[in-house]
């Protein structure tokens, strides 16, 4: 199933690219700011956890960490794009009504250009991330202990966000069939992804909530966020998160195995609810 929708979007890869480059265009064209949107989203998501961590730190009478806001940056960026593709995609086959109902085409496509879009907007974020990152360590104050570490572990960081990507990619291709037959859905998106910035632990760690915070590791995006804080704040991950990462990994993989099939079935039915 998996196999035959990558070969039929393949085959429609110039439409896709199309698609892609539309919602792209579309997106900032008229917007006041245009690209710099891709920069003020983060930034924004970035100083709301800063300020957070600031507050706690005030509030528990002890210095705020400079490792615990690197944490925050590195933790909200990947957040963030899990939150655009989740978001663009459930809404991406009402969108376009007009193609789906004029011409024939894998209607995957139209989730997945939503898809690419947002990574289009997360290779640039992650760029301004990793220059300030750069700047931090080098220019950044001399607190004994550098904010993170480098060393060649951080090459499971990609790994963990392409998990994180076929995570996001399944929701999307099920919720956009499901916003296509139930018009409340976008709702409930709207909502899970308001919120769910808590429950993904962007803005703190799982034992600062005490004996249940494992309990927030039953969602599959956080196992992924930590393990991306622990490998670059703490240069490795902790033995106890492995198996929380091969649970995230699982619900992926059979997660976007499921939504191909779903979206597979449910397709011909789309031409009539839109």
């Amino acid at each position: 199933m998996v196999t035959g929708m990558v070969k039929e979007v393949y085959a429609y890869r110039e439409l896709l690219a199309a698609l892609t480059y539309r919602d792209i265009r579309v997106k900032y064209k008229q917007a006041v700011m245009g690209i710099m949107w891709v920069f003020f989203i983060p930034v924004l998501a970035i100083s709301s956890g800063i300020i957070f961590r600031l507050a706690m730190a005030y509030f528990s009478g002890q210095p705020p960490r400079l490792d615990d806001i690197v944490a925050v940056m590195v933790k909200s960026v990947p957040w963030l794009l899990f939150a655009s593709i989740v978001g663009s995609s459930s809404n991406s086959l009402i969108g376009n009504m007009g193609l789906i109902t004029k011409i024939y085409f894998p209607r995957e496509v139209v989730p997945l250009s939503s898809l690419l879009s947002a990574l289009f907007d997360f290779t640039i974020s992650a760029t301004g991330l990793l220059i300030l990152l750069t700047l931090l360590y080098t220019f950044g104050p001399n607190t004994g202990e550098p904010p993170f570490i480098v060393s060649v572990k951080l090459l499971y960081v990609p790994v963990l966000l392409g998990v994180l990507i076929v995570l996001a990619a399944g929701l999307g291709l099920t919720l956009s069939c499901a916003n296509l037959f139930l018009r409340d859905v976008k709702y409930l998106v709207q909502v899970f992804l308001q919120f769910g910035i808590f429950f993904s632990l962007v803005f703190f760690k799982h034992d600062e909530l005490g004996s249940w915070g494992w309990v927030l590791l039953f969602n599959p995006v956080t196992p992924l966020l930590e393990g991306i804080r622990m490998l670059v704040v703490e240069g490795g991950i902790e033995p106890f998160l492995f198996p929380w990462l091969a649970y995230s990994i699982t619900v992926a993989v059979a997660g976007f195995a499921a939504a191909c099939v779903i979206f597979d079935h449910a397709e011909y039915l789309f031409a009539e609810y839109v």
